[in-house]
């Protein structure tokens, strides 16, 4: 039987253990680029990368976006791309005032696409995914697209806007991609 002490010290083991077991909080990072000149902020959302993907880091440079492409293929031969958007919402409005952007972007890339809002995606506590599928066969990029959109905060309760998006050139790479978005979605 082991002495109190060392039931004490496993305790405190197993205690530590569950806090760096514990997923991370979902939290905006700020960090200033220079642009043009002047200074610009960068936002970042505590994505959770999925096994088999990276990320890009120029295209997240050159972008502004966080930019997650399968393993070992370059940026313009990746059959799909998982990207993360943050913006600012300095005025707290609700997600819906920014979907009506997103969706004019889909329908000016393919007037014959095809937008099906989905059902709203729960997370745990924390403000719901909402989500849109777009659709365009007829497009040899970005023909197929799941996009999900929820709000987070920073250290100092800042408020934003964070758009996940899977984009692939075809439904194959589409469906072979979305167990890593979707893996993404549930860990933030």
């Amino acid at each position: 039987m082991p002495s109190i002490r060392s039931a004490g010290r496993l305790v405190a083991a197993f205690a530590a253990l569950s806090l760096l077991a514990a997923p991370a909080k979902a939290e905006i990072e700020k960090f200033m680029n220079q642009c043009d000149g002047k200074l610009c902020a960068f936002f970042r959302a505590s994505l959770t990368i999925p096994e088999g993907w990276v990320e890009d880091k120029e295209a997240t440079a050159y972008f502004k976006v966080q930019m997650l492409l399968p393993k070992g293929v370059e940026f313009d031969k990746a059959p799909a791309k998982i990207y993360a958007v943050v913006r600012y919402n300095r005025n707290k409005q609700p997600i819906s005032d920014f979907m009506p952007d997103n969706i004019a972007d889909w329908k000016s890339r393919a007037k014959d696409g095809k937008i099906t809002t989905l059902d709203d995606l729960p997370r745990g506590g924390k403000p719901a995914f909402v989500r849109h599928r777009f659709e365009a066969p007829k497009l040899k990029e970005q023909g197929d697209e799941l996009q999900s959109v929820t709000t987070d905060s920073d250290k100092d309760g800042n408020q934003f806007i964070v758009t996940i998006t899977l984009s692939a050139n075809t439904r194959e790479s589409f469906k072979a991609a979305e167990p890593a978005y979707l893996s993404i979605l549930k860990a933030y």
